[in-house]
């Protein structure tokens, strides 16, 4: 059985965790161009990442996603999971990303983040429903959803634009009632 660990925690990013996050996404650029749309050059400025903060910040105000940084301790950013795409009314629902720097991958990070954010969705944020979309080539992120309890629903074909190419997803998902009667709530 794997144990949390104690040493990861989540957060809001804020607007001083940018040059953090520049540091981070220079480092893994090559590795997370292959798992996401291709970014200009310009993604990889500081004043990109500082307005990508803030856009997050008002998306949070709005109730529209929220986007924090996967820690190791309390100031090493090692990640960020993001809650977009959030819908309440009948639905409750939001779209789970996230990703680990490459120097930080294989350590369990993504696992304990998706916990977190997992509980913290389904408790303070009052969510029902979370998704998932992960490419069937990537096996670290495949192993996150399994070991986090996330259910595999099924297969979307060409599902989304990753550097130009239409790309296949395998659909996951997890609600409240899930996290529950796992007993990890």
């Amino acid at each position: 059985m794997n144990r949390p660990r104690g040493d990861i925690t989540i957060r809001l990013l804020q607007p001083e965790d940018a040059g953090a996050m520049l540091s981070l996404c220079r480092a893994s650029r090559a590795v997370f161009e292959k798992f996401q749309p291709a970014k200009a050059d310009e993604y990889y400025t500081l004043a990109v990442q500082q307005e990508d903060i803030a856009k997050s910040l008002a998306e949070m105000n709005a109730g529209n996603e929220f986007s924090f940084g996967i820690f190791h301790g309390d100031t090493e950013l090692v990640g960020r999971i993001r809650l977009s795409a959030v819908h309440r009314g009948l639905w409750q629902n939001a779209n789970l990303g996230y990703f680990v720097g490459t120097a930080y991958q294989g350590q369990g990070f993504a696992t304990e983040a998706v916990k977190l954010t997992a509980a913290l969705a389904f408790g303070e944020i009052g969510l029902h429903r979370l998704q998932a979309a992960v490419m069937p080539w990537n096996p670290a992120s495949l192993r996150v959803m399994e070991k986090t309890g996330f259910r595999r629903e099924g297969l979307a074909e060409r599902y989304l634009k990753i550097n130009g190419t239409w790309n296949d997803h395998v659909l996951f998902a997890q609600t409240a009632e899930d996290l529950i009667s796992d007993g990890t709530e």
